[in-house]
């Protein structure tokens, strides 16, 4: 008989793990031998060491529980009442005494546990037999768990690229939508960074054919780049975006900045590759209602303005800024309530370029403010 195998990350064989939560009905026998021989054999005392073997242990494969202590059918239930899929799935086999009434074998449906009859004093023929059954649920616990692993690398291969390990747009975009309504919430910025890459060869250098693979290098370090908390996607054949939580305009710069260093290294996209980048962003705060694919648009053209001018200069605020260093007030673009919640956090300046927006805001108010003062010279007049 073959020994049932699991096969580990690296591809080596080992073999499948048991757990024996059999009060010693198993353990202390002679059936333990021929179980030891093919399994890799785990133990508990009890039902609650064993419920926490169970939860530790992600490479159990099968439980083996006595039914005919009450705690085994406890242990049971409890794994398939586990949220947890690897839990709540794992085969079980239930040891039955010869002869068990209906009731107790009626409870194996309700548990979906392998039953296998055990006589008082197991010998090697009840050990050979469970060996059997062991064997079957091990292959069939890892045939679930690789077409688990596969159905989460499709899962996955539809939500990043492999190659970049960069988001695909779609999920970019339902990411940062998440990201925004929080700084909605919060009253926070969210800045979206677009950056255009052009590649420029060393001179006698040809690689015809190979831009886009040199491209997705490019994609490779600025994923190795990026925090952990920030967004990142492939958004154009040579475009890249990346969302990313705002402390202020500064912050935003610097952080832009640094990407483009680390693009622009020179062995980003191969040895001998000249990288030049052009980067437009676009705020949250320049127009609060604005989507993630709007926002991202929006750093788009600006990205592109940039490359059009093959200008160096990060484009912030209206593309008709033509190079702009900082945000230029657009209709809408901020509201009284943020621009005081800024104000009270320290980040005035913020406020600046957009005063004379906020000005048109707060004007019906100024104007209703003079109509309730004193008219001048009039001493009948009081205040109200």
């Amino acid at each position: 008989m073959t020994q049932p195998t699991a096969t580990t990350k690296d591809g080596s064989a080992t073999r499948s793990r048991i757990l024996l939560a059999d009060g010693g009905r198993i353990s202390r026998s002679a059936a333990a031998e021929a179980v030891r021989r093919y399994f890799d054999v785990r133990e508990a005392p009890d039902a609650g060491a064993a419920w926490q073997v169970v939860l530790l242990d992600p490479a159990i494969r099968v439980v083996v529980a006595d039914l005919t202590s009450p705690h085994g059918a406890e242990l049971i239930q409890r794994m398939r009442a586990s949220k947890v899929e690897r839990i709540r799935d794992m085969p079980a086999v239930a040891l039955l005494a010869p002869g068990s009434d209906e009731a107790g074998r009626s409870q194996l449906a309700v548990l979906d546990a392998t039953a296998i009859e055990v006589p008082g004093d197991p010998g090697a023929e009840t050990g050979l037999d469970l060996v059997v059954r062991l064997r079957v649920l091990a292959e069939l616990a890892a045939t679930r768990e690789a077409l688990a692993e596969t159905r989460t690398q499709l899962e996955s291969a539809h939500t990043v690229d492999l190659e970049t390990q960069l988001l695909h747009a779609a999920p970019f975009d339902k990411q940062v939508e998440k990201l925004l309504s929080y700084a909605r919430r919060c009253l926070g910025d969210v800045a979206l960074i677009c950056i255009r890459v052009e590649l420029k060869p060393s001179e006698g250098q040809h690689w015809e054919g190979e831009t886009a693979q040199r491209i997705r290098l490019v994609g490779r370090a600025l994923s190795g780049s990026i925090r952990l908390e920030d967004l990142a996607t492939h958004s154009d054949e040579a475009e890249f975006c990346i969302a990313t939580q705002s402390n202020g305009t500064v912050d935003m710069l610097q952080f832009a900045a640094r990407l483009r260093k680390v693009l622009e290294n020179v062995d980003a996209a191969g040895p001998g590759v000249e990288v030049w980048t052009y980067i437009g962003v676009a705020t949250l705060s320049e127009e609060l209602q604005r989507s993630a694919g709007e926002l991202r648009a929006v750093a788009q053209r600006r990205a592109q303005t940039a490359q059009n001018m093959q200008s160096r200069r990060i484009l912030v605020g209206s593309a008709d800024d033509h190079g702009a260093m900082a945000p230029r007030p657009e209709v809408g673009s901020m509201d009284i309530h943020l621009a005081l919640a800024l104000i009270a956090s320290g980040r005035g300046a913020e406020v600046v370029p957009h005063l004379p927006r906020l000005l048109d805001q707060i004007n019906p108010l100024l104007r209703l403010l003079r109509q309730q003062q004193p008219a001048a010279g009039n001493p009948g007049s009081k205040a109200s």
